[in-house]
């Protein structure tokens, strides 16, 4: 009874071992591995029409920490004549579940029925615009505000802002 027992027990070592070698037998150099694209923008404003920056300060950053993030803000000089305010945002959520939440929130923060106008403030002259888009895990959004009105409405503006971010990141996702 003993020697069936070791014969089986040699028998198993010689059977793993083939079939460890048999999977480790193959090419002993593997294929390079190939370096990922930074799930981050490195620089959010670049990805927005160069006509819509033009003129423009701008300051981007971002963090790959958490929640992944960029961002980027544009005005014009302190002392233009027409004022230009732009803020462009980037967030990569964990969670599906939590992209629509985020869609969600920055959709009631511009919606009259969730937050009432206050009476007695209004900017004379302004155009303002606010957009948000959801793609799988990604939330892009854009604030855009003319004071005055310029000839391009503040809502084609930001829709060209928001169409050009993500056709720029639409190879990265």
């Amino acid at each position: 009874m003993l020697r069936t027992a070791s014969r089986r027990g040699g028998l198993a070592v010689v059977v793993a071992t083939l079939l460890l070698t048999a999977g480790c037998g193959g090419d002993p150099q593997p294929d390079a591995v190939q370096p990922l694209e930074p799930v981050v923008p490195a620089d959010l404003c670049a990805t927005v029409p160069a006509e819509l920056r033009e003129g423009l300060i701008m300051n981007a950053n971002n963090s790959a920490t958490g929640n992944p993030t960029a961002a980027c803000s544009m005005r014009s000089e302190d002392d233009a004549k027409s004022k230009v305010r732009a803020v462009v945002t980037w967030v990569q959520l964990n969670e599906e579940y939590s992209a629509d939440e985020v869609l969600d929130s920055q959709c009631r923060a511009i919606d009259p029925q969730e937050f009432r106008i206050q009476d007695g403030f209004s900017v004379k002259g302004a155009d303002s615009a606010s957009m948000a888009a959801l793609s799988d895990r990604e939330v892009i959004t854009v604030r855009l505000d003319y004071e005055p009105k310029g000839d391009q409405s503040a809502m084609a503006a930001g829709k060209q802002m928001l169409e050009g971010v993500l056709e720029t990141l639409s190879g990265k996702s």
